[in-house]
Parts: C-alpha cells; sequence; structure tokens
C-alpha cells in the first residue's frame, strides 16, 4: 500500500478545479493587516468584486447582528461592524462555495466541508475569547480555513479512501497518520503547501499545517492550539468528520499551553453547539 510516488508539487499541479479565494478577498485580509488600513480602503478592495460586495451586505444585514438601520454600502459595513468583522465576512463570502461541495476524497457530502470548517471556526473563536491568548478573529478565519489541503488532496483519495479507512482501523491510526504512510505527507502539509504559494498571512498557513499537532511547532502558536481544540470540538459533534474524524486525538498539552483548566474546557463545549448553531443560521443566507 505504501507508495509515496507522489509528491505535494505535483498533486497541486495536477489537480483541476483547486479551490481559489478571490482576489479582493485576499486584498481584504492582506489591507486589514496593514498600518494604513482604514474603513475607505477596505471597502475599496471589497467593491473590486460586485458579488463579494452583495453577500457581505447581506450578512450585515442579518439578524445575527441586530442593526437598527441597513447597511448599504460596503464603507457602512466597516464603519458600523468594524474592520475585523468585515474582513472575516469577506472571506466566510468568498470560501463558502467551493467549501460547500462534496469531498469525495474525503467521504463528505455537500456542505459537511462547510459544516465542519465553521464548526472549528466557532469553537476556535471560542477558546481564544476564554483564554485571552489569540486573537479571536484571525483563530476564526484560520479555524474556517484549516482544512484547505483537503480539496487540493481528496481527488487523488478518492480510490484510496475505502482502503486507507481499512487501514486506520485495523491499525489503530488516525487518517492523518494513514495519509502519511501511504502518500509519505499528509493534508495539512497540502495546505500550508497552497499557503505558500498563495502567499497567504503566516497565521493561516500555520493553522493549515499544523491544526493536528500544533505542539510540533518549534515556537508554540496559541492561535493553532485554539483551531486543534476547534477541531476536536466539531470532530466530536459530529460536524462534517468523514473520514477524517475516525480516532481524532486532543493533544492535552494544549489545554496547558493555553493555561486552560478541564473545567474550562468542558464549559466552552457545553456552550458550542448552541454559538454554531447562531452562526449556521446566518450563513445560511448565503444558499440564496
Amino acid at each position: 500500500m505504501v507508495s509515496h510516488t507522489l509528491k505535494i508539487e505535483e498533486i497541486v499541479s495536477k489537480t483541476k478545479d483547486l479551490p481559489t479565494i478571490p482576489a479582493a478577498a485576499l486584498a481584504v485580509m492582506r489591507e486589514s493587516e496593514s498600518a494604513t488600513c482604514s474603513a475607505a480602503s477596505i471597502a475599496k478592495q471589497i467593491m473590486q468584486d460586485q458579488g463579494l460586495s452583495a453577500r457581505i451586505l447581506r450578512l450585515a444585514n442579518s439578524a445575527f447582528y441586530g442593526l437598527n438601520r441597513q447597511v448599504t454600502t460596503p464603507q457602512d459595513a466597516v464603519v458600523i461592524l468594524g474592520i475585523r468583522t468585515v474582513r472575516n465576512l469577506a472571506m466566510v463570502a468568498a470560501s463558502y462555495p467551493w467549501m460547500s461541495k462534496p469531498i469525495k476524497g474525503y467521504i463528505l457530502g455537500p456542505k459537511e466541508m462547510w459544516a465542519h470548517g465553521l464548526g472549528v471556526a466557532v469553537g476556535a473563536q471560542m477558546v481564544a475569547q476564554r483564554t485571552k491568548k489569540a486573537c479571536p478573529d484571525l483563530t476564526f478565519i484560520s479555524g474556517l480555513l484549516h482544512d484547505l489541503g483537503k480539496v487540493a488532496l481528496a481527488i487523488w483519495l478518492e480510490s484510496r479512501s475505502q482502503t486507507m479507512l481499512k487501514l486506520a482501523i485495523q491499525e489503530n491510526l488516525t487518517f492523518d497518520e494513514v495519509e502519511r504512510k501511504v502518500l509519505g505527507f499528509d493534508h495539512c502539509d497540502v495546505g500550508g503547501f497552497l499557503a505558500d504559494q498563495w502567499n497567504l498571512p503566516a497565521s493561516l498557513g500555520a493553522a493549515m499545517r499544523y491544526h493536528h499537532n500544533p505542539m510540533a511547532m518549534e515556537v508554540p502558536d496559541h492561535s493553532v492550539e485554539c483551531i486543534h481544540i476547534g477541531d476536536y470540538m466539531a470532530m466530536s459533534l459530529g460536524l462534517g468528520i468523514g473520514v477524517d474524524g475516525l480516532k481524532y486525538e486532543l493533544q492535552s498539552d494544549c489545554l496547558q499551553s493555553l493555561e486552560m483548566t478541564v473545567q474550562e474546557f468542558e464549559e466552552i463545549f457545553a456552550g458550542f453547539p448552541e454559538k454554531f448553531h447562531e452562526y449556521e443560521e446566518m450563513f445560511s443566507l448565503l444558499n440564496d
């Protein structure tokens, strides 16, 4: 079963229909980190893409935010909701179309990858807010996109997934361990490679590369630790688990690094389903 004949570069170069993040959304992300960032500069980037603008305004006017007046322009949205919130809405609106597609190589049906990504984003944000060790807004986006590598790798797994699943059960391995055994790398490595190729912010690349094993980082990254815990919570509730949910292991060292007690974790976990459904209801507006 072990081949190690493929390389990540080959997979990325030969995979059709790779996910794409619209240029306007990436520009919003980069502009939000600029020292000269303003409501006007963010709005300018959003307005490069009319479809993206419309989806952001739809979300900004949702009941989730409970605004007492209608938001009619991207600049209004930034002024009222703030740069970080609108940046997150831009990335959500931009990623929703491809994250909602079925990912057959991981046995994920329509919208299952989306549900999982959203669950990780919400859980990671809750942990970041509770511990105050990481930026909740950036952690949300990194959590949402943490499994980007799956989309690129899935096509190569379609004919192998059942055999790999059997191997995981027989040898009591996690699915990412099976990926490494069969391919020589896993979806985390592919995601990190894509992040580098697309020049995504370092925080996103770290989340994609280390979300299964944050303790492997040379320098601890609390945001990635939050995402790992969010990933565990989403898996535990069965949100878009596919084959990757088999034997998911929580690294308890993350709790210690974040100075979070088991009781605090259990409290966050207890409130997680309600918070997830609040976000899920808002983002259902993207279905229209």
